[in-house]
Formats: structure tokens, sequence, C-alpha cells
């Protein structure tokens, strides 16, 4: 009983140690928010029908409270590239605001990984870039793929869409971004099985880390993207280009790996592929939420003192 209860002790002691230090990490400021940022964001009309998709390369001038910015965007299907500007505020909770000149304000909540976003019937995430600068071989290895939207009258289909995907990309011997794998979707009421949905394409990197993307399912139109690489390569947030289409969504690496220029992992065997990164946890949500990444090393830290405590008191 005496055991038990001091094992109870420790960890209400190491708890509460553990949300102290939290609490003291969340002191913002606006250098919290610095850097150049992937912002993948999406808006809807006052029905929940989407009516915006974009993502954005921004950068924000901590020494300053301004940022910047280039964006592709579809408005109600309406293919743009634009550029903005603005200032920002971050508070020492970790919230803040951003103005866009020209534009009002929205609600900014800072991450480990960068920030979300939310507007009048918009809503949004980034994650900072970490690369300085890019290639074809930032992005190279196998990455799930997720787009969800709609597709308008004059696009192939006139449904709500979505699509999930294995790819592998790679760089030729000539330099070439290579797409392959297998996708699987649903275009209002029809189904598409990863068996009858194998890919090709292409891609192409610039040295700023955007670049756009070919994804051709076998028997169907091609799907054009722009994209922002971020996260060091292990993460690409896309927007469609087609005219009539309002989808938007993201590459997720599976594997950590070597990146190595006009590397070509066409031959390589699955027991050969490096081991997963197990660093973090990422998941795809709706098209409203998008992906949250998250680590959670505090709670694994906790877990793991506690089974330590456990066993010492056995």
């Amino acid at each position: 009983m005496i055991s038990k209860t001091l094992r109870i002790a420790a960890l209400i002691v190491l708890a509460t140690l553990a949300l102290s230090s939290a609490a003291g990490a969340a002191t913002c400021s606006n250098a919290s928010l610095s850097g150049t940022y992937g912002f993948l964001h999406d808006g809807t009309d006052s029905t929940g029908t989407p009516a915006t998709a974009a993502v954005t390369q921004i950068t924000f001038d901590s020494t300053t409270g301004t940022f910047t910015g280039e964006q592709t965007a579809s408005h109600d299907g309406v293919i743009v590239t634009e550029s903005l500007t603005g200032t920002y505020t971050i508070d020492s909770n970790c919230t803040g605001t951003g103005t866009p000149a020209g534009g009002s304000p929205f609600s900014i909540a800072v991450t480990s990984t960068g920030f979300f976003a939310v507007h009048a019937f918009a809503n949004g995430f980034a994650v900072k870039q970490g690369s300085p600068t890019c290639t074809n071989a930032t992005v190279q290895g196998s990455f799930g793929f997720e787009t969800t939207g709609v597709f308008l009258a004059g696009a192939p289909a006139t449904a709500w869409v979505a699509f999930v995907g294995e790819l592998k990309l790679r760089v030729s011997p000539s330099g070439e971004g290579v797409i392959t794998g297998d996708m699987a979707g649903s275009e209002g009421s029809a189904v598409l099985t990863f068996a009858e949905e194998p890919v090709i394409g292409s891609y192409s990197v610039n040295s700023d880390c955007t670049g756009t993307a070919t994804i051709t399912p076998r028997g169907q139109s091609a799907l054009n993207f722009s994209f922002v690489v971020v996260d060091c390569g292990k993460q690409m947030l896309a927007v469609e280009t087609d005219a009539n289409t309002v989808v938007s969504g993201a590459f997720q690496r599976r594997f950590e790996q070597e990146m190595l220029p006009d590397a070509d992992f066409s031959g390589q065997h699955s027991d050969e592929m490096p081991k997963p990164d197990m660093g973090g946890i990422s998941r795809f949500l709706s098209r409203q939420t998008r992906i949250w990444r998250f680590h959670e090393d505090k709670n694994l830290e906790i877990h793991a003192q506690s089974s330590q405590l456990d066993h010492l008191g056995a």
C-alpha cells in the first residue's frame, strides 16, 4: 500500500512539473513566428460549399512585424497568382493577429511547427519551410497524397471530390522529376479504387521551394498542382490549378531517407527502404481542418517515467 501511495505521489509531482514546464514554454512573441512557411487555407460560402482553395509561401519578419507572400488560389474555379503583404502581432500566450494590406484581420495560433489561422468562412494551417533552397532531389521518395474539394461545371465531373494515393517521386538521370504510384478516390457517387487508378506524372521544384506537379490516373484527365515544400521536404502543401476546380491537399513523406542528387529509387525493394520517421505523429483530417501536425515528446517522457516508477515499486 505504501509503495503504491508513493508511486501515485511521484506521478502527481511529475505531472505537475510537466505542466509547469509547458506553461513556461508557452511564452511567445513576434519572434515565435519568423521565417518562411507554407500556408494551406480554404474557404467556403455561407452554405458550406468550397469557394476558395489556396497555398501560400509566406515570410514573416519579426523585427518589423510584417509579412510578405505569394499565393496560388482558386476562387470559385478561377485560378490566380497573387502577392500579399501585411502586418502581424503575436502575444505572450502564443495567439495573435495578422492583417493583410487591404483585407480584414485573421486570428493566429502559433504551434511547434508553424501556425493555425481562421477567418470568416475560412481556415488553414502553416508549416515552416525548413530548407532555404530546394531541388527536385529534396522531395524524392515515397509520399502519401490526399486532396479534397469540389469540381465545378466545366471540369471533368461536377461533384464533391476526394483522392488519396501512394506516390513515389524520383529524379531521372537527366534531372527531371518523375511520379509513379496508385490513387483511389471519389467523384460524387463514383468510387475509384486503387486497382483502377495507377498513375504517372512529373514534378518540378524551384530553388525557392515552390513547385508544380502533374498526376495522370489511367484513363482520366491529368490533375495539375502548385505546391510549397515544407519541413525540409517531408511535406508539400498543394492546390489544384485546373480551371473549374476548388481542390487542395498535401503530400506527406512516408520514409525518412537520404537526399541524394539524381537518386533513382525505382528499383529499390521494400525491404531496402529506410526506416519510418517515428519522431512525430501526422494525420490527415477533413477539408475544413486538414493536417494537424503535433509531437508528443512530453507525453512519451511522462509515460516512460511512469513505467519506471511502476517497475521500481512492484
